[in-house]
């Protein structure tokens, strides 16, 4: 199956990308700690300049989509009153720091990660060299506790452990452990690595491809890592349900709310905003799940904050069939996509009450909502969808042109789906 072609490069508030619904605009929040004020502002900007829908996206992220060209002007001016502009479209695209959501929450965290995020965004913001980085290229900064960012991918990832003379911070590149370093180091060894992979790639993108092609240890050792790590154990990867509906925290409590795909309504983010402000919180905090999360509630307040979240449209409940689609933006809003994907993708939800898995409805062989293998993937094309299975949505299909009823047969046939 030939794929259409990629972008290649991530969009951001300074280079925005052109979609089939108008231009995207991607807000990189430090430390994913959203203002409640905050997120009111950026809630009207969606109404005023977009089409009124935001997305979570898996790096964290917040994305205005439908802003029209002739808005985008007055838009940027008004999120850099916020702070949210970057100082170039380099910096901006350079900066992709996944942080634990919770830092500052979460008391049983080997450690607050939020000061070496904000001392590692510095350094990739002033050392111009690292600029250079493919815009895919990506950190994470695990502080460890209730939600270990062991589950997601990024080329550099800190995941901080307990150590008798305290935290250290295990080193990972493209998902294997490379040694062990001070926090305090933290910044100095994301730029060695960088540099490590700007030196020594050919036409990789990634710092995984590279690991494949030269070995981990010609990586590490160029960065100065030894690879030597042995008190580390990743920890198992959160579920899909494990941060949503109400989640006792350090001696207080935080609600977590997802919606299908990720996207929400403006109104739906202001609305959260003025009823997290009336039950005691401060802020939100996003999280690479695509799920906002309330913290530093009373137990009770929580709760009722919850009730209200599920009365206007957002997910609670981890046992939630739709939280088992991954599906693209579809066609209208991307040229690329050969159908409304996401419609199809709702209508097979009820069919996947006892499915633990993902369910990837994909728009084209792309597969940009899940990049990496599916056990099941639907991929539409002009004819129908194809099916494809245990591989990426570019994969070779096993059925072809299907039709909604035979998607659904297929479900059931396969033992995914929940029995008519």
């Amino acid at each position: 199956m030939s794929a259409p072609e990629r972008k290649g490069w991530c969009p951001g508030a300074l280079r925005p990308m052109e979609t089939g619904d108008g231009f995207l605009v991607r807000l990189r929040i430090l430390n994913c700690a959203l203002s409640l004020s905050l997120a009111q502002e950026i809630a009207a900007l969606s109404e005023r300049f977009g089409n009124g829908l935001i997305d979570l996206s898996a790096r964290a992220n917040l994305q205005l989509r439908g802003v029209r060209q002739d808005d985008l002007g007055a838009l940027l001016a008004r999120l850099g009153d916020l702070g949210l502009i970057d100082a170039d479209p380099a910096v901006e695209s350079v900066r992709n720091v996944t942080p634990s959501p919770l830092a500052g929450f979460d008391t049983s965290a080997a450690l607050d990660a939020r000061p070496i995020v904000a001392r590692l965004e510095q350094r990739l913001t002033e050392e111009k060299a690292l600029h250079a980085l493919p815009s895919k290229f990506g950190f994470l900064v695990d502080g460890g506790g209730l939600l270990p960012l062991s589950g997601i991918a990024a080329d550099v990832e800190f995941h901080a452990f307990a150590a008798p003379a305290g935290p250290r911070l295990a080193v990972r590149l493209g998902g294997v452990t490379a040694g062990a370093i001070s926090p305090d180091d933290a910044p100095d060894v994301a730029s060695a690595v960088a540099h490590a992979f700007l030196a020594l790639r050919g036409e990789e993108r990634r710092i995984a491809a590279l690991v494949r092609r030269v070995g981990l240890t010609a990586v590490a050792r160029r960065a100065g890592l030894n690879g030597e790590c042995d008190a580390f154990r990743l920890p198992a990867p959160v579920g899909r349900g494990d941060m949503l509906g109400v989640r006792a925290l350090g001696g207080k409590a935080f609600v977590g709310a997802a919606l299908p795909f990720g996207q929400m309504r403006a109104e739906q983010l202001a609305a959260m905003a003025v009823r997290a402000k009336t039950y005691g919180a401060t802020e939100f905090r996003l999280t690479p799940w695509r799920a906002l999360l309330a913290p530093g509630m009373e137990a009770a307040s929580a709760a009722a904050l919850a009730e209200d979240l599920a009365a206007i449209g957002f997910i609670l409940d981890g046992a939630d069939p739709r939280l088992a689609l991954a599906a693209c933006v579809g066609r209208p809003a991307c040229p690329s996509a050969a159908a409304d994907v996401r419609a199809t993708a709702l209508a097979l939800a009820p069919l996947l009450a006892n499915y633990r898995g993902t369910l990837h409805v994909s728009g084209c062989a792309k597969g940009c909502a899940h990049p990496a293998p599916a056990a099941l993937s639907f991929v539409a094309t002009p004819r129908g969808y194809d099916l494809i299975e245990n591989d990426r949505a570019g994969g070779e299909p096993s059925r072809r042109d299907l039709n909604f009823q035979e998607m659904a047969a297929c479900l059931q046939a396969l033992g995914k789906g929940a029995a008519a």
